[in-house]
């Protein structure tokens, strides 16, 4: 009966975020590092990876954002900054294998219940922290736990129709906080 209880419980909240799904996009532009603010340059200048950053301007709904990309042993990276040069956020390509079996089966729940059927096209750990530790977790000198984590997950998922693209965000324990539609316009988000 507990079970039951709390299942129902889970069901409503997802359907309440899915009625209240708001829309996303985004659009981006590659910049020169000339055209970058220094801040922002500085700290990936401080990372300790070897490899080349691209950077890039990316307009969307709540506002503009500098953002540096790079594929780094096999994995994607992405560090999101505003437009003065303060860091927001890490973002970092994570393999759905590699995730912890009870958070999969809360995800896949969670998608269970959103869609008539799912495919996930990308995952991402999403850390926000101060700007030291968000350096030293790149650096793989800190351990994340010093970070609020959460999970991105973008999803092609079919509804009541065709499919249509979804990122919906997950904390840590595998709890969905936010739906979000992706818009599209005739260009689409540069791939690095």
């Amino acid at each position: 009966m507990k079970r039951l209880i709390i299942a129902s419980m889970l069901l409503f909240c997802i359907f309440q975020i899915d009625a209240n799904a708001q829309k996303k996009f985004e659009q981006e532009s590659r910049l020169k590092p000339a055209d970058v603010p220094k801040v922002a340059r500085q700290f990936i200048d401080a990372v300790e990876m070897d490899s080349n950053w691209k950077w890039y301007f990316e307009e969307n709904l709540q506002g503009n954002s500098v953002e540096a990309k790079t594929k780094h042993q096999g994995k994607r990276y992405s560090v999101e900054f505003d437009t003065s040069g303060k860091i927001q956020d890490v973002e970092v390509e994570k393999i759905w294998k590699e995730m912890d079996e009870q958070l999969r089966g809360s995800i896949l729940f969670a998608l269970d219940s959103l869609f008539n059927s799912h495919k996930l096209d990308k995952i991402q750990i999403h850390y926000v922290a101060e700007t030291n530790v968000l350096l030293e977790i790149l650096n793989k000198k800190a351990d994340q736990t010093d970070s609020k984590i959460q999970y991105e997950i973008m999803v092609k998922g079919k509804k009541n129709g065709r499919p249509k693209l979804y990122e919906l965000t997950f904390t840590e324990s595998g709890e969905l906080l936010e739906s979000l539609e992706i818009i599209f316009r005739n260009t689409d988000n540069l791939e690095y």
